[in-house]
């Protein structure tokens, strides 16, 4: 049984899977009966993931072509089975007996659009499912610990905003955002180095939302998109859905190659750079200034455009006296229109608070404003007066200078875990801010074997391959530090290094 895959195309590697083996079943080259390799030995051989070999069995079983037997494996459905599961069969019944009744599930992959297709369906629910337990220790799930959240942050604010008579009085919302938000975020911005004003600000439903009006404005079919080679992987999937090409960029320990850049330019010529140059999702590698310098050079030269994600650069672990070693924003160094820049207030105030904004020349926001308007009409008005109360009341810089006291003790409690309990074979980076520590795990030992072992055990975390242009790295897992509790940092990495150790 011979495949053939192209690692390179547009099309995602489960449905050109299931295209080969729906070809050899109908050919009558895999004949009735026929067994069908196991997920995980097939994914091996091809070297893919094994949820591309899921998908693509699931593929043809909603097309009637193969059954899964518990216990005993997947094999090939004979013809007439085929034939019926396609096309209902209307069968005249003998009167004295009652009719047997059948069911012919939609065939769902022929179904669903080519836009929804282009996704990759990671294995996410049932990881979140796994979350959920109160005994799981997760460093998963990329959101902060709710504990961390003061009841009464939120509350007091939300009163003070709802009792308001400029709230009381106010019309809905424009599609940008409130005036008197925008102008407090371009002042937000100005303490990072950003020069700007409202006309350069939109507030946006979470930062999620201006990655996607971003593609939706710039990106055609085809289009060449530069990222790190692991990045956010929401953005790769809104990335796919354009049906953009994408491209990885190499990384080490101190973010993106951009002496490679270049050379990559030259060859794709892309529309778009994205990049998390900021504690990095999910390296948590920072970008030193020459490379920030020269990652907007090559843009500049090339004439494409750089999204800079900045979801976690506020929480800066450095120091708390002086802010001369603090990442320089890429905004903060571009005043041309080169780069748009994205943050939200979800990874620094409270998850549920889904509001974030986009600074970009007043080209680009009156061009995301007139796309919004097939998305939402506006972010939500209840939660944009909760985040004007609490930047003009100054509680989010303070709410920050509480969490980075608190998150830097869980950084270094993982790090001094990871140095007790890690094989000497693994690495790992120290992260200057953020949420999250990437580990690389020694040669043979498999991201996917170590996490289904930990699960077991009450410990979950993210591996690489999820977060990988190709899907292929399963050499590297994400641990979100921040969302376990303290107390339970050095346990959950003790079962990890172990489990690393016994593999």
């Amino acid at each position: 049984m011979q495949f053939t895959l192209n690692r390179r195309s547009t099309v995602p590697m489960y449905r050109q899977l299931a295209a080969e083996l729906r070809e050899q079943i109908v050919s009558g080259a895999m004949a009735e009966g026929y067994r069908l390799p196991p997920e995980r030995e097939l994914a091996s051989r091809l070297e893919v993931n094994r949820t591309t070999v899921l998908q693509a069995y699931q593929q043809l079983k909603d097309e009637g072509l193969i059954a899964s037997k518990v216990g005993k494996g997947t094999f090939v459905l004979p013809l007439q089975h085929i034939e019926t599961a396609r096309i209902p069969v209307v069968r005249h019944e003998p009167i004295d007996e009652e009719p047997k009744p059948s069911v012919v599930r939609p065939p769902w992959s022929v179904l669903f659009s080519d836009y929804s297709n282009r996704f990759t369906y990671h294995d996410i629910a049932s990881a979140e499912r796994a979350q959920r337990g109160d005994t799981i220790i997760d460093f998963a799930t990329g959101s902060p610990n709710p504990a961390d959240i003061p009841d009464d942050l939120l509350r007091s604010v939300s009163i003070e905003a709802f009792e308001s008579r400029e709230f009381d009085g106010q019309p809905e919302s424009p599609i940008e955002g409130f005036d008197e938000l925008r102008a407090l975020l371009a002042e937000h911005m100005s303490t990072r180095g950003v020069q700007c004003d409202v006309r350069n600000v939109m507030v946006l439903s979470g930062s999620e939302q201006g990655i996607d009006l971003i593609v939706r404005a710039f990106v055609n079919p085809g289009d060449c998109v530069l990222v790190e080679q692991s990045t956010f992987f929401p953005a790769l999937q809104t990335f796919r859905s354009a049906d953009a090409r994408i491209i990885g960029v190499p990384v080490d320990e101190h973010g993106m190659r951009t002496d490679l850049l270049d050379g990559y330019c030259a060859r794709f010529r892309p529309k778009l750079i994205y990049t998390v140059p900021t504690f990095q999702n999910p390296t948590g590698t920072t970008l030193p200034p020459e490379r920030r310098s020269e990652l907007i050079d090559v843009a500049r030269r090339y004439q494409c455009l750089i999204v800079e994600d900045d979801a976690y650069g506020d929480l800066w672990y450095g120091g708390e006296s002086s802010d001369a070693h603090r990442p320089i924003l890429l905004k903060g160094m571009e005043n041309a229109g080169y780069v748009m820049y994205l943050s939200t207030f979800s990874k620094t105030v409270t998850s549920g608070l889904r509001t974030g904004w986009v600074v970009a020349d007043p080209h680009v926001i009156n061009r995301l404003a007139a796309l919004r308007r097939m998305v939402d009409q506006h972010t939500s008005t209840s939660s944009q007066r909760i985040c004007l109360e609490l930047l003009k009341e100054g509680l989010v810089a303070e709410h920050l200078r509480g969490l980075i006291k608190t998150y830097r003790i869980r950084r270094d409690a993982a790090i001094a875990a990871l140095e007790r309990y890690a094989p000497d074979e693994v690495y790992w980076t120290v992260p200057a801010g953020g949420y999250y520590i990437w580990v690389s795990l020694p040669d043979g030992v498999r991201s996917l074997d170590v996490l289904e072992s930990c699960r077991s055990q009450g410990v979950t975390f993210m591996p690489g391959s999820v977060f990988d242009v190709d899907e292929m790295d399963d050499s590297h897992i994400r641990l979100n530090f921040v969302r376990p509790d303290a107390a339970d940092i050095d346990t959950g990495i003790r079962i990890i290094g172990e489990t690393i150790a016994q593999m």
